[in-house]
């Protein structure tokens, strides 16, 4: 559990890192598991005609950037969510529901740090992402506005779910697989600006329309303040964020992959802002039955929700498309 420390400091500013949450054995069959996802991808894009070869004689990460430099499209099949990039929702869309992502999500230490902010009744928010970026030098163009492959916009985690959540206690953690130095493209923060408790204007992304921002003379607390701190962290830590606060991620200047996953959870009960995709109970010490318990299941939920949205069963608001389009033409967004 945090300390009252660690919750002051989080409650003062809106992000908190936490150090060696995440043990090496989970880590280690994280690694294995992304190995096995990718054999299976690079398969797939030979045989599709969009890959000239495996690399199957190069190191994760290195295989990795060979296969994105040819075929950028690979990381959705590496992703845990269903796609968000322009809204569009194909019927053969991957996602990845493994088993050790399945125990990262259902991690004890990474619980307890989520029940000392958002208490013991904790549910598995869908909005949740794989973020393995390349040297940002070797990112194609297709993709490099794509802040899951690229550099990450300054934004606030909150607007990305539906008004339903305004009042909901969303909490994100990002936990990171591989050390993220600030040359490896690590978080920056503006401290204190979750305490406006509202969401600054976005812009309409440029590139890919989902990526909305914050455009740089809007940031910072009530008081005007933009003060920006890096959050450098090592393979095993979180940081994690209230959903008001505004941050980044610097683009990756090495040589070598940065990954990280981007995880929320909200209480149990309360709207997750995101109804259509899956949410589930991660933990409850009141009912403990109904926390899920098999990565199967949580894999049914997400390919029956993508089911439900292709067949168009499902009729509801998924995102709230038009929040920010009134901005598009705005000075302040040029």
């Amino acid at each position: 559990m945090l300390t009252k420390e660690q919750l002051n400091f989080f409650n003062e500013n809106g992000y908190l890192i936490v150090k060696n949450v995440i043990d090496v054995a989970t880590l280690n069959d994280l690694w294995t598991e992304y190995d096995e996802r990718l054999n299976e991808t690079a398969a797939l894009l030979v045989e599709q005609g969009k890959l000239s070869q495996s690399y199957a004689e190069l190191p994760f990460g290195e295989r990795y950037c060979a296969i994105m430099a040819e075929a950028p499209e690979a990381f959705q099949h590496l992703e845990i969510c269903y796609p968000l990039e322009n809204h569009n929702f194909p019927a053969d869309a991957p996602i990845h529901t493994g088993p050790a992502v399945f125990n990262l999500l259902t991690h004890p230490r990474l619980l307890d740090a989520v029940e000392s902010i958002i208490g013991p009744e904790i549910s598995s928010n869908p909005v949740q992402h794989a973020r393995i970026k390349p040297p940002y030098k070797q990112v194609h163009e297709e993709v490099a506005a794509n802040s899951y492959i690229g550099k990450t916009t300054w934004h606030q985690d909150q607007g990305a779910l539906l008004d339903e959540a305004n009042e909901s206690q969303v909490l994100t953690t990002w936990v990171a697989i591989t050390d993220a130095p600030e040359e490896r493209g690590c978080m920056v923060v503006i401290p204190g600006s979750h305490k406006k408790n509202e969401l600054t204007v976005h812009c309409p992304g440029k590139g890919v329309t989902s990526e909305n921002f914050i455009p740089a003379k809007l940031l910072g607390d009530d008081q005007g303040h933009k003060e920006v701190v890096t959050m450098p962290c090592e393979a095993g830590d979180i940081v994690i964020l209230h959903q008001f606060t505004e941050h980044a991620a610097l683009p990756n200047k090495t040589d070598m992959i940065r990954w990280s996953f981007d995880l929320r959870w909200n209480p149990t009960g309360h709207p997750s802002g995101r109804p259509a995709f899956p949410s589930f109970v991660a933990r409850s010490r009141q009912n403990p039955e109904n926390e899920l318990n098999d990565h199967k299941l949580w894999g049914d939920l997400w390919h029956t929700a993508k089911d439900q949205i292709v067949s168009g069963d499902y009729t509801g608001q998924i995102f709230n498309e038009d929040r920010w389009k009134k901005y598009v033409d705005a000075p302040v967004c040029a």
